[in-house]
């Protein structure tokens, strides 16, 4: 318990900090109807960080100077909006803040490209990591956040008949656009400040939906806060305790959290509000999640074939991707089924490493039917794949190969390879792999593919004779001659024994 404090006390604190400042300030959201200027105003601050960086400030070595620059902006911002309300609402504000954030964004895009690594500032600006704050920042949205829940409870009655009672304030000839400005301004500063700590999603999250549940179940200011500040603790707890517990990203979790209680609080204030009907909207609830329960569990029926797509990756994908998918393939034995018909194409013209497992895969299998598609690879280009092909047949021991390794080891140039070609012929049964051995022993360069190549005839034929596999043809003449005396005279009555011996 002692790590989950640990690693979840500066978070916690963050979350009740964000709830305490951003639930106040969504209820003036909410009110005048701008639901998403904290996602423009954090966009418009972060095209000024960048502008700040256009010019030669640096991010992470001059962090009071871009913040400068993007406080700035959020001001230019807050302006903007201030400016263009239209009395009459002939244009909806919302729709002018939603044009401000594309155009911030688009801005941000094209000025980001001219930075080294101008993506990856942006998205740093704008994703926040709730989980590492460190308690300095803590301290400092603190300070912030503080100094504008003073400056509004100082201003609060300007502030809340301006956002509820917006004609009433005109009528009394209240600076409209002042104060506009002096919210916009301030929740910039919030906004800013928080959306670095926190990310965007977060952030919109507890501006919007602690507000929107208070406004289901309150009208007056006081319990719409006491409601608000009471749903961001209790989600915050929650949110926390999920991703410590399971693992999970916290600002997504809590978010998540975020949603399923509103979905809850939704249903409560639609069963409350439903007076003598209460029973019938109960049952339309419970009808209503039985129904979402099996559109959510009849939807894993259109899930993807993972067969299938094993198999398509198998067929188009590229070397990594193939290694990938036979993995995959190795560990189930119905998709090896599926997949043969794949094989022959594969091992014909595969990549080498996509070859070589495809034929430790047939011989995990002992898939003879394979044979045809495994014999041309024993006189492949490959040294690998020549060598792994040669340790498929004799796994497989099949009769039929004999021909093949008889054609093979009469061309092949390697003389280890020569003699691996030899001894699978006489693991198979058929002496004309005596011959091949002779080969070696006779013309063999070097003097360990001799040595091989006399230990495996020693080991199969009963025939002694003196032969020194380190000295040259010249010595070995007369042992050489008579072994292939004895094979042109009695090679082909010898026959293998259970032991393997030609007799």
């Amino acid at each position: 318990m002692n790590a989950f404090f640990q690693s979840m006390e500066r978070p916690f604190v963050d979350c009740l900090l964000l709830a305490g400042i951003l639930v106040y300030l969504g209820i003036h959201v909410l009110a005048r109807k701008v639901i998403f200027v904290d996602l423009a105003l954090a966009q418009i601050a972060a095209l000024g960080s960048v502008w700040g960086a256009l010019l030669g400030w640096d991010i992470h070595s001059d962090p009071w100077q871009i913040k400068a620059f993007s406080l700035a902006f959020t001001l230019l911002g807050a302006f903007v909006f201030t400016v263009t309300r239209m009395r009459d609402e002939r244009v909806p504000h919302e729709a002018l803040i939603g044009i401000a954030y594309a155009v911030a964004l688009g801005a941000t895009m094209l000025a980001s490209a001219h930075l080294a690594h101008g993506a990856e500032e942006v998205s740093e600006l704008l994703a926040g990591s709730i989980l590492w704050v460190q308690w300095d920042a803590i301290a400092f949205a603190a300070a912030l956040f503080a100094a504008v829940g003073v400056f509004h409870w100082t201003c609060r009655r300007r502030f809340f008949l301006i956002s509820m009672h917006h004609g009433e304030a005109d009528a009394k000839g209240v600076s409209l656009q002042l104060w506009d400005f002096l919210f916009y301004a301030s929740l910039g500063f919030v906004v800013t400040s928080a959306v670095s700590i926190a990310g965007v999603l977060l952030v919109f999250s507890y501006l919007v939906i602690p507000a929107v549940v208070a406004m289901l179940f309150a009208d007056r200011i006081g319990p719409r806060l006491a409601i608000g500040w009471s749903v961001g603790t209790l989600v915050s707890a929650i949110g926390c305790s999920l991703s410590y517990f399971e693992d999970l990203p916290s600002g997504p979790t809590i978010v998540a959290c975020f949603g399923g209680f509103l979905v809850l609080a939704g249903l409560v204030h639609y069963v409350a509000r439903s007076g003598a009907a209460r029973g019938a909207a109960l049952l339309r609830v419970g009808g209503g999640a039985l129904a979402f329960t099996a559109l959510a569990a009849g939807s894993f029926l259109l899930k993807k074939d993972e067969g299938h797509d094993v198999l398509h990756v198998l067929e188009t994908g590229n070397k990594a991707e193939r290694m990938l998918a036979l993995a995959e393939i190795r560990a189930d034995p119905e998709l090896w089924t599926r997949a043969r018909p794949l094989v022959p194409a594969l091992l014909a013209k595969g990549e080498i490493e996509v070859r070589v497992a495809l034929l430790d895969l047939i011989d995990a299998r002992k898939d003879v039917t394979l044979l045809g598609a495994v014999h041309p690879l024993l006189a492949d280009a490959d040294d690998s794949v020549r060598d792994k092909a040669l340790r498929c047949v004799r796994d497989l021991a099949s009769k039929d190969s004999v021909p093949v390794l008889l054609a093979v080891a009469a061309k092949e140039e390697d003389e280890y390879l020569k003699v691996e070609f030899a001894e699978t012929l006489l693991e198979l049964g058929d002496a004309r792999g005596l011959p091949v051995l002779l080969d070696v022993m006779e013309t063999g360069e070097a003097a360990q593919a001799r040595r091989d190549a006399w230990e495996h005839l020693h080991a199969h034929w009963t025939f002694e004779l003196p032969y020194r596999p380190e000295a040259g043809s010249e010595e070995n003449r007369a042992a050489l001659a008579a072994l292939r005396r004895a094979w042109n005279e009695r090679g082909a009555a010898l026959r293998s024994g259970p032991d393997g011996v030609f007799r």
